[in-house]
Order: structure tokens, then sequence, then C-alpha cells
């Protein structure tokens, strides 16, 4: 596994695109998009690694364990019904943060104008049954990006612009009460987006996996022995 590490096998996107796959033996760990993460997990030998639960990354599965910890009003409704809801006397605002509840982005995420929704849910009508996020809008002044093992913090930093500061304790003590509760539900490895906003609180963002998600100023080696230990403990 150590060697591995130290030296890669990089996939291109043709290679992935027609399911030419190394002849590579476990475990193994895999990074990259959830594009070709979602087919190398298909492939009988290379598909035992540490793997994300897409399912259980969504917002509709993790909220039940974490919602407390978002500080915000969070909604989940089909996209198409969004326009039926009271939005403006619910929110007390002309402007909401809607997400997909899918990690994979069916839509930019993104704070809206409540009278630009019609044109919203037009633009995007294709995904009018998939379930999406609806909340009240929060002033962010920094946000954090922390990876955990087991309920324990093992690398992080300020995301998204350089240049990328270490998280404070109080980001970590959140972000490992976060990983204690995902744990609970079999959640071993999990990144962890944390905000700090204008009102002096911390916020939950969201709850991302391992395999796809940018390290941006973490520490790779300690990312990657993270990502060792849990493949092999698992196979």
């Amino acid at each position: 596994m150590r060697a591995f590490i130290d030296h890669p096998v990089i996939l291109e996107r043709e290679n992935v695109l027609r399911g030419r796959w190394p002849q590579l033996d476990g475990p193994l760990v895999g990074y990259g998009t959830m594009f070709t993460m979602t087919r190398l997990r298909r492939h009988p030998q290379l598909g035992r690694a540490v793997f994300d639960d897409y399912p259980m990354l969504r917002c509709s599965a993790y909220y039940r364990w974490t919602y407390d910890l978002l500080k915000r009003n969070c909604f989940l409704v089909p996209l198409k019904g969004v326009l039926s809801l009271p939005l403006e006397r619910v929110f007390q605002s002309d402007r909401i943060f809607l997400r997909s509840d899918s990690n994979y982005k069916l839509f930019p995420a993104g704070v809206q104008q409540l009278s630009a929704l019609p044109e919203f849910l037009n633009r995007y009508s294709d995904y009018q049954n998939e379930l999406i996020v609806l909340s009240e809008t929060i002033d962010i002044e920094s946000e954090f990006r922390c990876f955990c093992r087991h309920g324990q913090y093992v690398c992080g930093s300020s995301y998204p612009e350089a240049p990328f500061l270490s998280p404070s304790l109080e980001i970590r003590r959140l972000a490992e009460e976060v990983a204690r509760r995902l744990l609970e539900q079999g959640i071993c490895l999990a990144s962890i987006d944390l905000a700090c906003c204008s009102d002096g609180h911390m916020r939950l963002v969201e709850v991302g996996g391992v395999n796809s998600w940018g390290l941006y100023g973490s520490d790779p080696h300690a990312f990657m022995a993270a990502l060792e230990a849990q493949a092999q403990e698992e196979y």
C-alpha cells in the first residue's frame, strides 16, 4: 500500500470511459472525480477500496443526525414543489439558498432571489422530481474543510481561496463532533465543511466524502495515511 501512495497509478479519462483498467491487487485507495469513482467501484478486482457511500452523503441522510449543527432553517422538497411554498413568510427574506440533495451537483448551489425562482425552475426542469435543499441565507466570513477518520480530526484547511489556513482548535472540535455522529451511522471517513459566520456562530455547511473532495491546503501525507489505514482495516 505504501508503494501505491509513493507511485500512484494515473487513469486517463479515455481509459475510464472505455473500461480499460490496470491489473492491480488490493487493498487500493481511489481518488478522482465522482464519475471515475462510480465506475471504478463496479470493477470486481479494483472495487475493493476506500470508497464513499454516496447515498449516505445525501443531505436527506446525514441531516437526520446533524441538523442542529446547521444552525439555520433547512427544508427538503422536490424541485417542482418550491413555488407552492410560502417562502417569503417562512424565511422572512426575499432570498433563499438552494442546493441539490445529492453530492452530484445537478445545478449550481447558491443564493437565489425569490423573484427569479420561476426562471430558475424552468432552466432546471429536467430535475423537477429531484429532492433539493432550501435554506435561509447565512453570512459566511470563512470556511474550513476538515477530514476526519473514526471521529478524529486528520487534516484540514481553509477553502476555497489561498492562502490556506489551518483550522483552529474550536473548528477541529466541531468537525469531530460531526464525525462522531457520522461514525455511529457507519461513516468512518468524511470531509466536513464548516463556516465561521459574522454572528459569531460556527455552522456545518455540508458533509462530503474523501475520494473526490479537494484537499486545498490539507496535509496530503496525513490524508493518504488515513485512507491507507482505512483500506487495511476494511479489506
